[in-house]
């Protein structure tokens, strides 16, 4: 490894020109493959509850779509009045009097739109009263009396369009539209937005607020990109400026601008290193992705916080490798020599770090969620990318700069040399008395640490909303959340069931009529009188016998009048039949060339928190079902997040330990090697354990769940924990080879690359902690989480890992004598060069 580190130092500076132009040839290669990047919309998610809805979408679609509109009474009134019967007969003219009338269903047994004071509207047409007689208590008066007069089935649909309370403030108007021919979620989505703008045409009554919605315009429309883009322009700018202060050195007298000026060019370095990194991450994204090698997925909107993490973390390369190079140059070393020395250490350093990273971000591999699989592999890429390109254009254009200013004698040695007595250097030096003299306390105060994070761990709820995701100031989650108050999430869920195998038997289809009327009982499925509110087989079935011509010609073919079949039936030959003569048929069976297919859709209020439950339920209630040779799979969008949210939970402590172990095994690996002291690979890992135990703790006490952006915890706590630990534990070897009793080369060691570690925590702390300002709830959270990890490893990295290498190296020197003997051959030359 040192002849590959001497090999790149001796190529950089001799041919920094060169090294300059190859890495910007690569850039321009990889930025025009970056340009071919496509950006997915959705979260796509490996399991038989997601592959369950993917084949429903396949073999059914949608038959029809929904637009909801909340209106809300602003003065907290009743909302049943009769300037609200006013609107809604106004909203139906304008809609029917537009081009989207024909996009409206058409069909008797679900009306094309449905008011929540849609009783009161038909008993003033049957009473051939005009709306504008009437006062706001004759209209509550005229919906009570004809809702009493309506069939079950439909006086059950007003009651749900009118929300609980007395009085109740809000109500629902639906808005039916055909989708069928809709080849394209975007198609009915245009649909959506056509009806809308009719909708938004109307005036509201003074008082009432009406507000279209429907959910997958809110997920469409809450497009995340700007607000990445902010907080990825806002974090550069605000480092910069941190790095400002961190290249900073006291200096000589009448040297301030050219101080000033190297600051700028070393801050601008950096700059170019994250630019050109992020740039290096999307082209190569593209090589692997479905266009090219098809290792990973297309880019998705979760993904764009990938540049975030380059600036947070790729920064650290920059300010590790520019302070030990001004070290070595503030001696007297030349540039040249000064950069040879600085990636003979630090370079080997950063290796280590990149590789540990890297290992980290790559755990996510095991994730169920799609993106984080992604976003895993392209933060390992863009890590890589900086290391390569801190290693190789930033020291080729600052040797450059620096031979110039030492031909024209313009060199600052004098002032490079002060930085080690910089503040932030001589403040984290004086923590070094508590590893010195109290090692063990300090020891069991960490542990006694640990074991509380371990705890709230422990107590960490795990959830995933799409909703999440979905900028917060988007003024649809408003109108999300009344539905979601008001009318346990509105009339847009829906809960399906797939049934495949062998579904054309007497005993299967006599088991799913009775397991669709078993689901009417749980508490989150909605009902329409005694009838579950959705469509089955039951309903086509009951609708096709209450048909005079149907109904005989269904008794020949065995069906009884419970709607189960005769044991001989030919259930084969009915649901053709069904297929062919009744309307709807095509919505709930699918003659495909595997076999039936066969669907239940089931109105639902569970949400996400009733999900898991309501999956359940459902598998109870279709047990029979399978048992007669038919697989039944509840599906829906809430029951596969919720599936999301478990799974996180249970791969959460196993993706640890896996990111553990593996940089433990690294080091260990290293350090056996450099400097046959395995056991220190050891000790530089266990502080990160500390800092993900108190992690976890501060996101329990803070309220943070466990989602797929923030489950990333383990990925970046070794991304940034394990640097912070390796620039310690190498350091304190290279000053524990020289002539130093342990606790001298300990002193040196925190005070000298305590600087650059406060630094970098600084820098890192000010990069993600930018996502706290997002609008965007898991970046929001993702921000204070990773705010936490830092300061914990900056804590770990100058208090814990110091007290460990302490007692480490004085039973070291009791067994092997005087430290030198374990001095690493790179340490050795570097010491000597």
């Amino acid at each position: 490894m040192r002849r590959f580190f001497d090999g790149l130092a001796g190529m950089v500076t001799r041919r920094p020109l060169v090294t300059v132009l190859v890495m910007l040839a690569l850039t321009a290669v990889f930025g025009g493959f970056a340009g071919q990047a496509v950006t997915e919309d959705g979260v796509a998610v490996e399991s038989e509850v997601a592959d369950a809805v993917d084949r429903l979408d396949d073999e059914f679609g949608e038959a029809s779509s929904v637009v909801q509109i909340v209106v809300t009474a602003e003065d907290g009134d009743d909302v049943r009045r009769v300037d609200a019967l006013d609107y809604t007969e106004r909203l139906e003219a304008a809609i029917e009097d537009s081009d989207v009338a024909d996009t409206l269903v058409d069909d008797d047994q679900q009306p094309a739109i449905a008011s929540y004071v849609g009783g009161a509207q038909m008993g003033a047409e049957m009473a051939g009263i005009n709306v504008a007689d009437l006062d706001d208590e004759q209209v509550r008066e005229l919906q009570a009396e004809s809702l009493e007069m309506l069939p079950p089935q439909v006086s059950g649909l007003f009651d749900g369009l009118v929300a609980d309370g007395d009085p109740p403030t809000a109500g629902l108007i639906l808005v039916f539209q055909d989708a069928t021919g809709l080849e394209t979620e975007e198609a009915q989505l245009e649909q959506q937005r056509d009806l809308i703008a009719v909708v938004d045409t109307v005036d509201t009554p003074d008082g009432l607020q009406a507000d279209p919605f429907s959910f997958g315009l809110l997920l469409s429309d809450g497009d995340i990109g700007p607000e990445v883009g902010r907080l990825f322009g806002t974090a550069l700018a605000i480092i910069l400026v941190v790095l400002g202060f961190v290249y900073w050195v006291k200096p000589d007298a009448g040297q301030r601008t050219r101080i000033g000026r190297r600051t700028a060019a070393d801050v601008g370095l950096t700059l170019l290193v994250i630019i050109l990194s992020v740039v290096w991450m999307q082209g190569i994204g593209v090589l692997l992705g479905p266009d090219y090698a098809g290792l990973i997925s297309y880019f998705s909107p979760q993904t764009q916080i990938v540049p975030i993490l380059i600036v947070g973390l790729g920064v650290d390369f920059a300010i590790h490798l520019l302070a030990r190079y001004r070290t070595e140059v503030g001696r007297g070393s030349s540039p040249a020599v000064g950069f040879a020395t600085a990636m003979r250490t630090v370079g080997l350093t950063l290796l280590l770090v990149t590789a540990a990273t890297a290992i980290g971000f790559l755990t996510n591999l095991a994730s169920p969620v799609d993106f984080l699989a992604t976003l895993g592999v392209l933060a390992a890429v863009g890590i890589a990318a900086a290391f390569a390109l801190t290693l190789t254009l930033l020291p080729a254009i600052r040797v450059s700069l620096d031979r110039r200013a030492e031909r024209l004698g313009a060199l600052p040695q004098g002032a490079l040399d002060t930085q080690k007595d910089a503040t932030l250097p001589r403040v984290i030096g004086r923590t070094a008395w508590l590893a010195e003299r109290a090692p063990i306390p300090t020891l069991l105060v960490a542990v006694v640490l640990a074991g509380a994070g371990g705890y709230g761990f422990t107590q960490l709820d795990s959830e995933f909303n799409l909703t999440d995701f979905v900028p917060q100031d988007e003024p649809l989650l408003d109108t999300f959340d009344t539905l979601e108050e008001e009318f346990d999430g509105g009339f847009d869920e829906t809960t399906e069931v797939l049934l495949t195998g062998q579904l054309a038997t007497p005993d299967a289809h006599d088991a799913t009529v009775q397991a669709i009327e078993r689901s009417g009982e749980l508490d989150d499925v909605e009902t329409l009188g005694d009838v579950p509110d959705g469509t089955t087989l039951v309903g086509v079935l009951g609708q096709a016998f209450g048909d005079d011509e149907l109904a005989p010609q269904l008794g020949d073919l065995g069906v009884q009048e419970d709607l189960t079949v005769a044991e001989d039936a030919d259930v084969d030959e009915l649901y053709t039949f069904l297929l062919a003569e009744v309307d709807g048929a095509d919505e709930v069976l699918a003659d495909t060339d595997d076999g039936w297919v066969g669907r239940v859709s089931l109105r639902t209020t569970a949400g996400q928190s009733g999900a898991l439950p309501l999956e359940q339920g459902l598998q109870e209630a279709f047990a029979p079902v399978n048992d007669a040779g038919v697989e039944a799979i509840p599906a829906s969008q809430e029951i596969v997040q919720a599936n999301i949210g478990v799974d996180i939970e249970d791969s959460q402590i196993l993706s640890l330990l896996i990111a553990l172990g593996a940089a433990m095994a690294l080091l260990v690996v290293h350090f056996t090697i450099a400097a046959r002291r395995p056991m220190v690979g050891v000790l530089t890992v266990l502080p990160v354990g500390l800092v993900l135990a108190l992690t976890f703790g501060m996101m329990s006490l803070t309220g943070i769940p466990l989602n797929p952006v923030t489950a990333t915890l383990a990925a970046l706590s070794i991304g940034i924990g394990v640097p912070f630990t390796i620039h310690v534990t190498s350091r304190f070897l290279e000053e524990r080879s020289r002539p130093y009793d342990g606790q001298t080369a300990l002193r040196r060691t925190v005070s000298q690359t305590g600087g650059a570690l406060a630094g970098s925590a600084l820098t890192t702390a000010i990069g993600f902690g930018i996502l706290t300002t997002s609008t965007l709830v898991p970046f929001e959270q993702l921000g204070y989480v990773i705010v936490y990890a830092i300061v914990f490893s900056l804590f770990a990295a100058v208090l814990v890992l110091p007290s460990l290498l302490t007692l480490w190296d004085r039973t070291d020197r009791r067994r092997h004598g005087q430290a030198a003997s374990a001095a690493t051959p790179d340490v050795a030359e570097t010491i000597t060069a």
